[in-house]
């Protein structure tokens, strides 16, 4: 699935990815590519958790809406 996320810098050095679908899905690191790194294996883990116990899985076309609707509301 591709679900839409969110990276930052953090104030302290690194960043942090998020995908804003699945609750609490978030991963950090000292780069950009161990932050995709890790936020791919937490991704990964977080769908076969839902999976195992029956949880429906967010609308991909839904999470992009919502992020695109999110972003528009940013001051530019």
């Amino acid at each position: 699935m591709n679900y839409p996320i969110v990276i930052y810098p953090c104030d302290e050095g690194g960043y942090v990815a998020e995908v804003p679908a699945l609750k609490g899905c978030l991963a950090q690191g000292e780069t950009l590519s161990e932050t995709l790194g890790e936020l791919e294996v937490v991704t990964q883990l977080w769908i076969k958790t839902a999976e195992k116990y029956g949880q429906p899985l967010p609308d991909v076309e839904g999470a992009i809406q919502k992020v695109k609707a999110l972003s528009y509301s940013v001051p530019h």
